[in-house]
Formats: structure tokens, sequence, C-alpha cells
């Protein structure tokens, strides 16, 4: 009794706050005899209006529907309208919030999508929603049931390429065996989804993971021994799938290009993809020197080491921009100016400046 005198004072509270704000609150229909049953494989078309039932809390508009289930099944709901951002929240029997969802790709210009697990028996409600409290309009509510389309675990010929197609929420297995050492790059390319590549060993021992290489592309460079490897190709967001193609071969390391410089002066280059240029400066004397690395075309990176080898400084944005500059105290002797991208990928023309 303490429960349901406690929901029947909240109730009474809220319509009392709205009334109090001049505004009236309609209560949504909760009661099981009088939601509407969704059905596998029927679209219900619904619409929320100002008549539609409201939330306690923040007065958002909704709809309550009933999805009866036997248990041991994953249930696909999906909201979609072209009016608002449907939101999509599956209450179990014992009225425990099992999941939501505000967005999926669709090609209606909202969608909400909530796939879970059923585990018991029983009665689950469905509530229909927008994103924000004021949203309104038409939508269409659809029940499936959710069958896991096959794993897909190949073999490719190294070198080799593999066309495949993710399915949403999935990951493929591309196995790929050296027979001797190799320096090996890995392309995982969509236009379809943002890709995730990921390498493992035979054991499962992970060995190196890429998101972005050049946009939503991944790239890895690795030097394997002798064995089998697994390249597990993912998206970054679970709701995504498409095509995509996997490239595994022998890497080739671009040429280091080498520049001599002893005199200030400019200097303009042409930065390969996965490439550092290197700039050999020689001082006969002690100078303050100041060094600018500019492109329009990456985010540029530049790094400064002395004769053994050793760092002595670095940097990535100066002031505002993505170019890089370095002043440095140096003494008599021969110093190595690295110029690179931010980014792996990066490539372009660029102008580096010497002046002391």
């Amino acid at each position: 009794m303490i429960r349901r005198w406690t929901i029947a004072l909240l109730g009474v509270a809220a319509l009392g706050l709205a009334a109090a704000q001049g505004q009236p609150l309609n209560s949504p229909v909760y009661y099981l005899v009088t939601a509407p049953a969704l059905a596998e494989g029927v679209p219900f078309h619904g619409e929320l209006t100002l008549a539609s039932g409201q939330n306690f809390k923040d007065g958002s508009y909704l709809d309550v529907f009933v999805v009866r289930s036997a248990g041991l099944e994953t249930v696909d709901l999906r909201a979609e309208s072209d009016e608002f951002g449907p939101h999509l929240a599956l209450f179990g029997p014992d009225g425990t919030l099992l999941d939501s969802n505000d967005y999926v790709s669709s090609e209606r210009a909202y969608a909400a999508r909530v796939r879970t697990y059923l585990p018991e028996a029983g009665t689950y409600l469905l509530v229909v929603s927008g994103v924000s409290s004021y949203d309104l309009g038409r939508y269409t509510v659809t029940r499936d049931r959710y069958v896991a389309p096959p794993k897909v675990v190949v073999d490719l010929d190294f070198p080799g390429r593999y066309e495949g197609y993710l399915n949403e929420a999935m990951a493929d297995m591309v196995w790929v065996t050296l027979a001797e050492p190799a320096t090996v790059v890995a392309d995982l390319r969509s236009t379809m989804f943002d890709t995730v590549l990921e390498v493992y060993d035979e054991r499962g021992r992970f060995i190196d993971a890429n998101d972005d290489h050049v946009g939503t592309d991944s790239r890895l460079v690795l030097e394997l021994e002798p064995g089998r490897y697994e390249f597990l190709v993912k998206a970054y967001w679970e709701t995504e799938e498409g095509a995509y193609v996997l490239d595994v071969d022998h890497y080739q390391a671009p040429p280091v290009v080498e520049v001599g410089v002893e005199a200030p002066g400019a200097f303009e280059g042409f930065l390969a993809p996965d490439a550092v240029d290197v700039y050999l400066l020689t001082l006969r004397a002690p100078a303050e020197v100041t060094v600018d690395l500019r492109s329009t075309a990456f985010d540029t990176f530049l790094e400064a080491f002395d004769a053994a080898g050793d760092w002595i400084d670095s940097n990535d944005d100066h002031g505002d921009t993505t170019d890089s500059r370095l002043v440095l105290r140096l003494e008599a002797g021969t110093y190595r100016f690295v110029a690179s991208g931010y980014w792996s990928g990066d490539s372009g023309p660029y102008t580096i400046d010497f002046t002391w």
C-alpha cells in the first residue's frame, strides 16, 4: 500500500505543479489493457500530438506499446520519423529499464532502435517519445525478431585483398599466415562506416590496433614473425555496417629525404604518406635558431635532435595554427630537424624556414 500511495501522491503533485504553471498535463496511458500491442513484422503508424500522454518529468509527449514475448529471444524495435527525433525506452515485466536509444542511421530523417535480449516470458512496455520535450509528429514503430548473421571467418593469402560486408554489431575475422618474417602493412577502407582494425596472434594475444589513419580509414604497419595472425575488422559504432576492403601486403617504406642546411633560407618540400623529411643543419658558431614548418595540406609536426640522435625539442601547433615552430639556442655543430605530419598518413606540400 505504501508504494501505491507514493505513486498516487507523485501523480497528484505533478498534476498540481502543471496546473500551478497554467499548463494542463496529459496523463499517459500506462494500462496494459489500452496500450496497443506490437506484432512481429507489422508496422504501427502513430502520431505524437498535444493530446498524447506526457512524461511527468519533463512534459515530453509519448505513446506506450505492449511487447508480449515468450522469452529467450532478441527483439529489434525501431521507431522512424521524418518530423522529429524519436526516443525509445524498453521496460521489463517488473518495470526495470532494459534499454533505450535515440539515434540510429536510417533512410528516414530520424530513427531510434532498441535491440535487446528478452530472457523471460512476460509483458514488456515500449515507450516512444521525442528527444526534446516539444517534439511532435508522425512516426512508425516496428517490431522484428533479430537473428544474428553468420560470423565471417576467412583465410587470406599473403599478400592479398579481401572485399567484405560488415554487418551491424559484428566483427569479421580475416586470418593471414606468414611463412617468414615480414614487415606487413594492413589497410582497411570503407565509405560506409568508420573502420577499426585490430590484430591478434594465433593465441589471441593483442598486438596492435588503429582507428583513424586517413579520415575514418585504418592502417597498421607491423613487424611480424612467421605464424598465423587474426586481422579483426570492426566499426567504431556498433550501429554501423557496410562494404569494406582490407589489403594486407609487404610494407615498402618511403625513401628518406635528407637536405643539408648551412645558411639561413627557406625550403619547399612534399611530404609522402608515412614519411618524414630530415634537414641537417650545420652551425659554425653558436646561434639562436628559429625553424618554421608550414603547410596548408596537413597538420605539421617538427622535432629537433643533436648529432648523437638525442631529442632536443618538438612542436606541433604554434599559436592558433597547425603550423610548427622551434626557437632554440644551439652551440656549433650538426643538428637534425625532422619534418612530418601529426598523423602518420598526412601528406602534401610544405615550406620550412631556417633563420638565425
